[in-house]
């Protein structure tokens, strides 16, 4: 089983700094997108080298809706956010 209390376990402590989770969520997303880019590149590079066709339209798609909407819905939580509420 995890240790770790609230937060999981993912980072080792019983419990999230204020905005440490949300800070870490965008890195997590940032790099996911970087790395899927970086993937498609590379794949495509190696499609056109060898003259092999190549459709990544639908990984790209999900990467870009699955990360990209999570950065935005962190982004809307931050600016739709009440003053005397404490942002996460």
């Amino acid at each position: 089983m995890w240790e770790g209390g609230e937060a999981g376990g993912m980072s080792g402590k019983s419990k999230w700094t204020k905005g440490e989770m949300s800070r870490t969520i965008v890195v997590y997303c940032i790099k996911a997108l970087t790395l899927t880019l970086i993937w498609a590149v590379a794949l495509e590079t190696i499609a056109v080298l060898f003259s092999l066709e190549i459709d990544l339209t639908a990984v790209l798609t999900f990467a870009a809706a699955a990360f990209g909407g999570e950065l935005l819905l962190l982004a809307f939580k931050r600016v739709f956010a009440k003053k005397n509420e404490p942002i996460e």
